[in-house]
Protein backbone atom coordinates (compact mmCIF):
# COMPACT_ATOMS: atom_id res chain seq x y z
CA UNK A 1 0.00 0.00 0.00
CA UNK A 2 1.11 3.47 -0.75
CA UNK A 3 2.82 5.31 2.31
CA UNK A 4 3.17 8.64 0.46
CA UNK A 5 0.66 9.76 3.64
CA UNK A 6 0.78 9.42 6.60
CA UNK A 7 -1.95 7.92 8.75
CA UNK A 8 -2.05 10.89 11.19
CA UNK A 9 -3.02 13.06 7.45
CA UNK A 10 -5.14 11.01 6.27
CA UNK A 11 -7.35 10.73 9.71
CA UNK A 12 -6.75 14.51 10.05
CA UNK A 13 -7.87 14.84 6.76
CA UNK A 14 -10.51 12.68 7.02
CA UNK A 15 -11.78 14.78 10.28
CA UNK A 16 -12.89 17.48 8.02
CA UNK A 17 -15.65 14.80 6.12
CA UNK A 18 -16.91 14.13 9.44
CA UNK A 19 -16.93 18.20 10.74
CA UNK A 20 -18.99 18.40 7.33
CA UNK A 21 -21.40 15.70 7.89
CA UNK A 22 -21.71 17.20 11.57
CA UNK A 23 -22.71 20.34 11.17
CA UNK A 24 -24.90 19.73 7.90
CA UNK A 25 -26.97 16.90 9.22
CA UNK A 26 -27.52 18.68 12.64
CA UNK A 27 -28.43 21.78 10.25
CA UNK A 28 -30.71 19.02 8.27
CA UNK A 29 -32.37 17.23 11.58
CA UNK A 30 -33.32 20.00 13.64
CA UNK A 31 -33.86 23.28 11.44
CA UNK A 32 -36.99 22.22 9.63
CA UNK A 33 -38.36 20.77 13.12
CA UNK A 34 -37.43 24.27 14.74
CA UNK A 35 -39.02 26.20 12.70
CA UNK A 36 -42.20 24.09 11.46
CA UNK A 37 -42.97 23.30 15.27
CA UNK A 38 -41.25 25.47 17.47
CA UNK A 39 -41.09 28.77 15.55
CA UNK A 40 -44.67 28.16 14.16
CA UNK A 41 -44.08 28.65 10.57
CA UNK A 42 -46.63 27.70 7.91
CA UNK A 43 -45.33 25.11 5.88
CA UNK A 44 -45.68 26.51 2.67
CA UNK A 45 -43.97 29.56 3.58
CA UNK A 46 -41.01 26.90 4.39
CA UNK A 47 -41.14 25.39 1.65
CA UNK A 48 -41.03 28.56 -0.29
CA UNK A 49 -37.77 29.43 1.38
CA UNK A 50 -36.19 26.37 0.57
CA UNK A 51 -36.95 26.86 -3.03
CA UNK A 52 -35.55 30.36 -3.51
CA UNK A 53 -32.59 28.89 -1.38
CA UNK A 54 -32.54 25.87 -4.14
CA UNK A 55 -32.54 28.90 -7.04
CA UNK A 56 -29.58 30.40 -5.20
CA UNK A 57 -27.63 26.88 -5.10
CA UNK A 58 -27.92 26.76 -9.03
CA UNK A 59 -25.43 29.56 -9.14
CA UNK A 60 -23.68 29.45 -5.46
CA UNK A 61 -22.26 25.48 -5.81
CA UNK A 62 -21.11 25.35 -9.08
CA UNK A 63 -19.71 28.62 -9.75
CA UNK A 64 -17.61 27.90 -6.03
CA UNK A 65 -16.44 24.96 -7.77
CA UNK A 66 -15.08 26.22 -10.40
CA UNK A 67 -13.16 28.87 -9.48
CA UNK A 68 -11.37 26.11 -7.03
CA UNK A 69 -10.56 24.61 -10.36
CA UNK A 70 -8.96 27.93 -11.55
CA UNK A 71 -7.47 28.96 -8.05
CA UNK A 72 -3.55 29.54 -7.84
CA UNK A 73 -2.55 30.99 -3.95
CA UNK A 74 0.14 30.20 -1.99
CA UNK A 75 -2.27 28.14 0.28
CA UNK A 76 -2.96 26.15 -2.87
CA UNK A 77 -6.40 25.71 -4.67
CA UNK A 78 -8.66 24.65 -2.36
CA UNK A 79 -7.67 25.20 1.14
CA UNK A 80 -7.81 29.18 0.30
CA UNK A 81 -11.81 28.51 0.01
CA UNK A 82 -12.19 26.22 3.69
CA UNK A 83 -10.04 29.11 5.49
CA UNK A 84 -12.33 32.06 4.20
CA UNK A 85 -15.64 30.10 4.77
CA UNK A 86 -14.72 28.73 8.54
CA UNK A 87 -15.66 32.07 10.29
CA UNK A 88 -18.92 32.72 8.65
CA UNK A 89 -20.43 29.21 9.46
CA UNK A 90 -19.07 29.37 13.04
CA UNK A 91 -21.30 32.60 13.29
CA UNK A 92 -24.75 31.95 11.14
CA UNK A 93 -24.78 28.56 13.26
CA UNK A 94 -25.81 30.50 16.13
CA UNK A 95 -27.66 32.98 14.56
CA UNK A 96 -30.00 30.41 12.68
CA UNK A 97 -31.54 29.56 15.79
CA UNK A 98 -32.49 33.73 16.42
CA UNK A 99 -35.55 34.14 14.73
CA UNK A 100 -37.84 37.20 15.52
CA UNK A 101 -40.86 35.56 17.38
CA UNK A 102 -43.72 37.40 15.95
CA UNK A 103 -44.65 38.51 12.50
CA UNK A 104 -44.80 34.98 10.19
CA UNK A 105 -43.54 37.42 6.97
CA UNK A 106 -40.67 38.54 9.23
CA UNK A 107 -39.56 34.71 10.08
CA UNK A 108 -39.96 33.77 6.67
CA UNK A 109 -37.38 36.29 5.41
CA UNK A 110 -35.16 35.82 8.31
CA UNK A 111 -35.08 31.95 7.96
CA UNK A 112 -34.68 32.93 4.07
CA UNK A 113 -31.43 34.82 4.27
CA UNK A 114 -30.09 32.77 7.20
CA UNK A 115 -30.67 30.07 4.42
CA UNK A 116 -28.99 31.42 2.05
CA UNK A 117 -25.63 32.71 3.99
CA UNK A 118 -25.07 29.63 5.73
CA UNK A 119 -25.13 27.62 2.48
CA UNK A 120 -22.76 30.06 0.69
CA UNK A 121 -20.57 29.12 3.86
CA UNK A 122 -21.27 26.11 3.88
CA UNK A 123 -20.20 25.33 0.29
CA UNK A 124 -17.00 27.25 0.86
CA UNK A 125 -15.78 24.59 3.30
CA UNK A 126 -17.64 21.29 1.95
CA UNK A 127 -17.19 21.68 -1.38
CA UNK A 128 -13.19 22.32 -1.48
CA UNK A 129 -12.98 19.42 1.17
CA UNK A 130 -14.48 16.83 -1.32
CA UNK A 131 -12.63 17.78 -3.75
CA UNK A 132 -9.69 16.83 -1.89
CA UNK A 133 -10.53 13.19 -1.61
CA UNK A 134 -9.79 12.18 -5.10
CA UNK A 135 -7.72 14.35 -5.73
CA UNK A 136 -5.16 13.46 -2.84
CA UNK A 137 -5.58 9.69 -3.06
CA UNK A 138 -5.63 8.29 -6.31
CA UNK A 139 -4.27 4.43 -6.02
CA UNK A 140 -7.49 1.92 -5.45
CA UNK A 141 -5.47 1.02 -1.71
CA UNK A 142 -5.52 4.55 -0.79
CA UNK A 143 -8.89 5.16 -1.50
CA UNK A 144 -10.44 2.54 -0.21
CA UNK A 145 -8.55 2.90 3.55
CA UNK A 146 -9.20 6.74 3.65
CA UNK A 147 -13.05 6.45 2.40
CA UNK A 148 -13.35 4.17 5.10
CA UNK A 149 -11.77 6.41 7.63
CA UNK A 150 -13.67 9.53 6.06
CA UNK A 151 -16.86 7.54 6.79
CA UNK A 152 -16.62 6.50 9.94
CA UNK A 153 -15.62 10.10 11.41
CA UNK A 154 -19.07 11.23 8.67
CA UNK A 155 -21.01 8.34 11.17
CA UNK A 156 -19.75 9.45 14.33
CA UNK A 157 -20.68 13.09 13.10
CA UNK A 158 -23.95 11.66 12.22
CA UNK A 159 -24.19 10.51 15.80
CA UNK A 160 -22.85 13.66 17.36
CA UNK A 161 -25.33 15.59 14.93
CA UNK A 162 -28.35 13.32 16.43
CA UNK A 163 -27.51 12.71 20.23
CA UNK A 164 -25.93 16.59 21.28
CA UNK A 165 -29.17 18.27 20.53
CA UNK A 166 -31.29 15.68 22.44
CA UNK A 167 -28.71 16.58 25.36
CA UNK A 168 -30.32 20.55 25.33
CA UNK A 169 -33.48 20.24 23.34
CA UNK A 170 -36.30 19.27 25.69
CA UNK A 171 -40.23 20.01 24.09
CA UNK A 172 -39.32 19.72 20.44
CA UNK A 173 -42.34 22.53 19.79
CA UNK A 174 -40.89 24.94 22.36
CA UNK A 175 -37.67 27.08 21.47
CA UNK A 176 -35.83 26.44 24.75
CA UNK A 177 -32.07 24.69 23.94
CA UNK A 178 -31.76 25.23 20.48
CA UNK A 179 -29.72 27.83 20.44
CA UNK A 180 -27.71 26.25 23.12
CA UNK A 181 -27.24 23.31 21.04
CA UNK A 182 -25.98 25.68 18.30
CA UNK A 183 -23.23 27.05 20.44
CA UNK A 184 -22.23 23.58 21.17
CA UNK A 185 -22.04 22.59 17.98
CA UNK A 186 -20.19 25.96 16.86
CA UNK A 187 -16.93 24.76 19.70
CA UNK A 188 -17.00 21.32 17.67
CA UNK A 189 -16.85 22.38 14.31
CA UNK A 190 -14.35 25.46 15.55
CA UNK A 191 -11.50 22.97 17.20
CA UNK A 192 -11.86 20.23 14.82
CA UNK A 193 -11.57 22.53 11.76
CA UNK A 194 -8.24 24.12 13.44
CA UNK A 195 -6.76 20.34 12.77
CA UNK A 196 -8.37 19.86 9.70
CA UNK A 197 -6.60 22.76 8.69
CA UNK A 198 -2.95 22.15 10.18
CA UNK A 199 -2.45 18.82 9.55
CA UNK A 200 -4.72 17.50 6.83
CA UNK A 201 -5.54 19.61 4.32
CA UNK A 202 -2.84 19.43 1.96
CA UNK A 203 -2.55 19.00 -1.39
CA UNK A 204 -0.49 17.70 -4.23
CA UNK A 205 2.45 19.07 -6.12
CA UNK A 206 1.84 17.58 -9.34
CA UNK A 207 -1.70 19.05 -9.84
CA UNK A 208 -0.08 22.11 -9.23
CA UNK A 209 -0.51 23.52 -12.94
CA UNK A 210 -4.13 22.35 -13.58
CA UNK A 211 -5.19 25.67 -12.84
CA UNK A 212 -4.32 26.77 -15.82
CA UNK A 213 -7.26 24.41 -17.31
CA UNK A 214 -8.34 26.74 -20.44
CA UNK A 215 -12.35 25.92 -19.64
CA UNK A 216 -14.55 28.32 -19.42
CA UNK A 217 -17.36 28.67 -16.28
CA UNK A 218 -19.98 27.33 -18.80
CA UNK A 219 -17.60 25.24 -20.82
CA UNK A 220 -16.59 23.21 -17.82
CA UNK A 221 -20.45 22.95 -17.34
CA UNK A 222 -20.96 21.58 -20.81
CA UNK A 223 -18.24 19.14 -20.71
CA UNK A 224 -19.11 17.77 -16.87
CA UNK A 225 -23.04 17.22 -18.35
CA UNK A 226 -20.98 15.52 -20.86
CA UNK A 227 -19.94 12.34 -18.83
CA UNK A 228 -22.20 9.80 -19.34
CA UNK A 229 -20.82 8.42 -15.81
CA UNK A 230 -21.34 11.16 -14.20
CA UNK A 231 -25.01 12.03 -15.16
CA UNK A 232 -25.98 8.61 -13.59
CA UNK A 233 -24.59 9.58 -10.62
CA UNK A 234 -25.49 12.65 -9.98
CA UNK A 235 -29.21 10.78 -10.15
CA UNK A 236 -27.85 8.27 -7.53
CA UNK A 237 -26.65 10.95 -5.40
CA UNK A 238 -29.70 13.17 -5.74
CA UNK A 239 -31.76 10.39 -4.91
CA UNK A 240 -29.47 8.96 -1.83
CA UNK A 241 -29.68 12.90 -0.83
CA UNK A 242 -33.63 13.06 -0.89
CA UNK A 243 -33.92 10.05 1.24
CA UNK A 244 -31.18 11.03 3.70
CA UNK A 245 -32.88 14.74 4.12
CA UNK A 246 -36.50 13.47 3.61
CA UNK A 247 -35.54 10.86 7.25
CA UNK A 248 -33.52 13.80 9.13
CA UNK A 249 -36.68 15.75 8.51
CA UNK A 250 -39.51 13.94 9.45
CA UNK A 251 -37.39 11.62 12.00
CA UNK A 252 -38.31 13.64 14.96
CA UNK A 253 -42.15 13.99 13.98
CA UNK A 254 -42.57 10.58 13.52
CA UNK A 255 -40.96 9.55 16.74
CA UNK A 256 -43.42 11.72 18.45
CA UNK A 257 -46.24 10.98 16.57
CA UNK A 258 -46.11 7.04 15.67
CA UNK A 259 -43.97 5.87 18.46
CA UNK A 260 -45.14 8.23 20.94
CA UNK A 261 -41.93 9.34 22.08
CA UNK A 262 -41.75 12.40 24.99
CA UNK A 263 -38.37 13.87 24.62
CA UNK A 264 -35.66 14.88 22.03
CA UNK A 265 -33.21 12.34 23.66
CA UNK A 266 -34.97 9.41 22.65
CA UNK A 267 -35.45 11.00 18.96
CA UNK A 268 -31.72 11.15 19.28
CA UNK A 269 -31.17 7.38 20.37
CA UNK A 270 -33.10 6.24 17.55
CA UNK A 271 -31.04 8.22 15.44
CA UNK A 272 -27.89 7.73 16.70
CA UNK A 273 -28.33 3.74 16.98
CA UNK A 274 -28.97 3.72 12.66
CA UNK A 275 -25.51 5.91 12.34
CA UNK A 276 -23.39 3.49 15.16
CA UNK A 277 -24.34 0.28 13.34
CA UNK A 278 -23.73 2.04 10.10
CA UNK A 279 -19.82 2.68 11.47
CA UNK A 280 -19.85 -0.66 12.67
CA UNK A 281 -20.63 -1.84 8.93
CA UNK A 282 -17.88 -0.18 7.04
CA UNK A 283 -15.24 -2.74 7.48
CA UNK A 284 -17.71 -4.86 6.43
CA UNK A 285 -18.38 -2.87 3.05
CA UNK A 286 -14.61 -2.32 2.64
CA UNK A 287 -14.33 -6.01 2.29
CA UNK A 288 -17.05 -6.18 -0.14
CA UNK A 289 -15.69 -3.05 -2.05
CA UNK A 290 -12.09 -4.74 -2.50
CA UNK A 291 -14.25 -8.24 -3.64
CA UNK A 292 -16.83 -7.48 -5.68
CA UNK A 293 -16.29 -3.47 -6.55
CA UNK A 294 -18.21 -0.59 -6.44
CA UNK A 295 -20.85 -0.62 -8.13
CA UNK A 296 -21.62 -4.08 -6.51
CA UNK A 297 -21.38 -2.68 -3.67
CA UNK A 298 -23.66 0.32 -3.63
CA UNK A 299 -26.40 -1.82 -5.03
CA UNK A 300 -26.54 -4.11 -2.70
CA UNK A 301 -26.62 -1.65 0.33
CA UNK A 302 -29.64 -0.27 -1.28
CA UNK A 303 -31.06 -3.55 -1.54
CA UNK A 304 -30.33 -4.38 2.34
CA UNK A 305 -31.75 -0.61 3.55
CA UNK A 306 -35.51 -1.00 1.49
CA UNK A 307 -35.58 -4.60 3.18
CA UNK A 308 -34.70 -3.75 6.72
CA UNK A 309 -37.30 -0.60 6.74
CA UNK A 310 -40.33 -2.45 6.11
CA UNK A 311 -41.21 -3.00 9.78
CA UNK A 312 -41.93 0.92 10.02
CA UNK A 313 -44.75 0.18 8.47
CA UNK A 314 -46.21 -0.89 10.87
CA UNK A 315 -44.53 -0.67 14.46
CA UNK A 316 -46.07 1.46 16.43
CA UNK A 317 -43.89 1.74 20.03
CA UNK A 318 -40.17 3.07 20.64
CA UNK A 319 -38.29 -0.38 21.40
CA UNK A 320 -39.02 -2.43 18.30
CA UNK A 321 -38.25 0.66 16.03
CA UNK A 322 -35.41 1.17 17.94
CA UNK A 323 -34.38 -2.40 16.80
CA UNK A 324 -35.49 -1.69 13.55
CA UNK A 325 -33.38 0.89 13.45
CA UNK A 326 -30.11 -0.67 14.29
CA UNK A 327 -31.07 -3.32 11.49
CA UNK A 328 -31.53 -0.15 8.88
CA UNK A 329 -28.10 0.83 9.99
CA UNK A 330 -26.26 -2.09 8.05
CA UNK A 331 -27.49 -0.85 4.71
CA UNK A 332 -27.19 3.02 5.57
CA UNK A 333 -23.49 2.31 6.25
CA UNK A 334 -23.04 1.00 2.84
CA UNK A 335 -25.05 3.43 1.06
CA UNK A 336 -22.96 6.63 2.80
CA UNK A 337 -19.46 4.15 2.33
CA UNK A 338 -20.02 3.66 -1.25
CA UNK A 339 -22.38 7.38 -2.50
CA UNK A 340 -18.71 9.55 -1.69
CA UNK A 341 -16.80 7.17 -2.75
CA UNK A 342 -17.76 6.06 -6.83
CA UNK A 343 -18.06 9.72 -7.83
CA UNK A 344 -13.82 9.46 -7.96
CA UNK A 345 -14.57 7.31 -11.06
CA UNK A 346 -15.87 9.69 -12.95
CA UNK A 347 -13.34 12.17 -12.23
CA UNK A 348 -10.69 10.17 -12.48
CA UNK A 349 -12.27 9.41 -16.30
CA UNK A 350 -12.63 12.79 -16.95
CA UNK A 351 -8.64 13.97 -16.22
CA UNK A 352 -8.13 10.93 -18.83
CA UNK A 353 -10.07 12.82 -21.14
CA UNK A 354 -8.79 16.54 -20.74
CA UNK A 355 -5.69 16.02 -18.48
CA UNK A 356 -6.96 17.96 -15.65
CA UNK A 357 -8.33 17.46 -12.63
CA UNK A 358 -12.00 19.35 -12.18
CA UNK A 359 -12.99 17.92 -9.04
CA UNK A 360 -14.35 21.47 -8.35
CA UNK A 361 -16.75 21.25 -10.95
CA UNK A 362 -17.34 17.45 -10.55
CA UNK A 363 -18.60 18.51 -6.61
CA UNK A 364 -20.18 21.82 -7.19
CA UNK A 365 -23.00 20.61 -9.54
CA UNK A 366 -23.17 17.33 -6.96
CA UNK A 367 -23.85 20.26 -4.76
CA UNK A 368 -26.43 21.62 -6.35
CA UNK A 369 -28.95 18.41 -6.94
CA UNK A 370 -28.10 17.65 -3.19
CA UNK A 371 -29.81 21.03 -2.10
CA UNK A 372 -32.44 20.45 -4.68
CA UNK A 373 -33.16 17.03 -3.25
CA UNK A 374 -33.35 18.83 0.10
CA UNK A 375 -36.74 20.87 -2.00
CA UNK A 376 -37.82 17.61 -2.97
CA UNK A 377 -37.76 16.17 -0.18
CA UNK A 378 -39.81 19.29 1.65
CA UNK A 379 -42.01 19.84 -1.21
CA UNK A 380 -42.93 15.98 -0.82
CA UNK A 381 -43.64 16.52 2.82
CA UNK A 382 -45.67 19.47 2.37
CA UNK A 383 -48.05 17.69 0.12
CA UNK A 384 -48.17 14.75 2.57
CA UNK A 385 -48.91 17.01 5.43
CA UNK A 386 -51.25 19.02 3.00
CA UNK A 387 -53.29 16.03 2.40
CA UNK A 388 -53.46 14.72 5.80
CA UNK A 389 -54.62 18.16 6.97
CA UNK A 390 -51.10 18.52 8.90
CA UNK A 391 -50.43 22.23 7.57
CA UNK A 392 -49.63 24.09 11.21
CA UNK A 393 -48.11 21.98 13.88
CA UNK A 394 -51.09 20.84 16.49
CA UNK A 395 -49.73 17.55 18.84
CA UNK A 396 -51.56 14.33 18.28
CA UNK A 397 -52.80 14.51 15.14
CA UNK A 398 -54.48 11.25 14.81
CA UNK A 399 -54.13 8.43 12.59
CA UNK A 400 -54.28 10.06 8.87
CA UNK A 401 -51.17 11.36 10.11
CA UNK A 402 -49.27 8.73 11.34
CA UNK A 403 -50.41 7.29 7.78
CA UNK A 404 -48.85 9.54 6.14
CA UNK A 405 -45.76 9.52 8.15
CA UNK A 406 -44.92 5.89 7.83
CA UNK A 407 -45.78 6.54 4.19
CA UNK A 408 -42.93 9.32 3.72
CA UNK A 409 -40.84 6.78 6.12
CA UNK A 410 -41.04 3.56 4.34
CA UNK A 411 -42.80 3.57 0.63
CA UNK A 412 -41.19 6.69 -0.89
CA UNK A 413 -37.15 6.29 0.10
CA UNK A 414 -38.06 2.58 -1.43
CA UNK A 415 -39.56 4.28 -4.58
CA UNK A 416 -36.30 6.61 -4.73
CA UNK A 417 -33.71 3.65 -4.38
CA UNK A 418 -35.71 1.36 -6.63
CA UNK A 419 -34.83 4.20 -9.38
CA UNK A 420 -31.30 4.80 -8.38
CA UNK A 421 -30.74 0.74 -8.86
CA UNK A 422 -31.82 1.01 -12.20
CA UNK A 423 -29.45 3.91 -12.95
CA UNK A 424 -26.53 1.80 -11.15
CA UNK A 425 -27.32 -0.92 -13.42
CA UNK A 426 -26.04 1.71 -16.45
CA UNK A 427 -23.47 2.97 -14.50
CA UNK A 428 -20.59 2.34 -16.72
CA UNK A 429 -17.07 1.90 -14.00
CA UNK A 430 -17.21 -1.34 -12.91
CA UNK A 431 -14.55 -3.16 -11.44
CA UNK A 432 -12.55 -4.13 -14.01
CA UNK A 433 -12.97 -0.42 -16.01
CA UNK A 434 -11.47 0.90 -12.72
CA UNK A 435 -8.28 -0.56 -12.11
CA UNK A 436 -7.20 -0.11 -16.05
CA UNK A 437 -8.41 3.60 -15.33
CA UNK A 438 -5.64 3.39 -12.60
CA UNK A 439 -2.91 2.17 -15.03
CA UNK A 440 -3.63 5.28 -17.21
CA UNK A 441 -3.77 7.55 -14.45
CA UNK A 442 -0.35 6.68 -12.74
CA UNK A 443 1.49 7.40 -16.12
CA UNK A 444 -0.55 10.65 -16.47
CA UNK A 445 0.71 11.53 -12.93
CA UNK A 446 3.91 11.01 -13.36
CA UNK A 447 4.09 12.99 -16.50
CA UNK A 448 2.37 15.95 -14.72
CA UNK A 449 4.95 15.74 -11.97
CA UNK A 450 7.80 15.96 -14.42
CA UNK A 451 5.92 19.37 -15.89
CA UNK A 452 6.04 20.99 -12.66
CA UNK A 453 9.62 20.31 -11.97
CA UNK A 454 10.64 21.68 -15.13
CA UNK A 455 8.51 24.69 -15.02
Amino acid sequence: MSTRFSKGQKWSFSLGNGVEWFINAAFNLWVFTFYFAAVGLHINLIRSAFIIWTIWNAINDPLIGYLSDKTNSRWGRRRLYIMIGIIPVLILEILIWLPPMSGEMAQFFYLLIMLILYDTAYTLIALPTDSLFPELYTTVEERTQVNTMRQILAAIGLILAALVPGIFIGEQDTVDGYLMNGIVTTIIVGISMVIFLKWGAVEREEFKLDYKQEFSYFQSLKHTFRNKGFLLYVGMFFLYEYILLLLATIVPLFAVEVLGTTSAMETSILMGALYIIGIMSMFLWKKIDVKLGGKVGYGLSMIAFVIASLPMLFIDSYIPALITSCIMGFGFGGMLYFIWYIVADCIDDDELKTGVRREGSFFGIANFFMRLSMVLSITTISLVFTETGWEEYIPNPGVVVETGLRFLFVIVPAIALGLSLVALYFYPFSKKKVLEMKESLAKLHEDKMEKVKSS
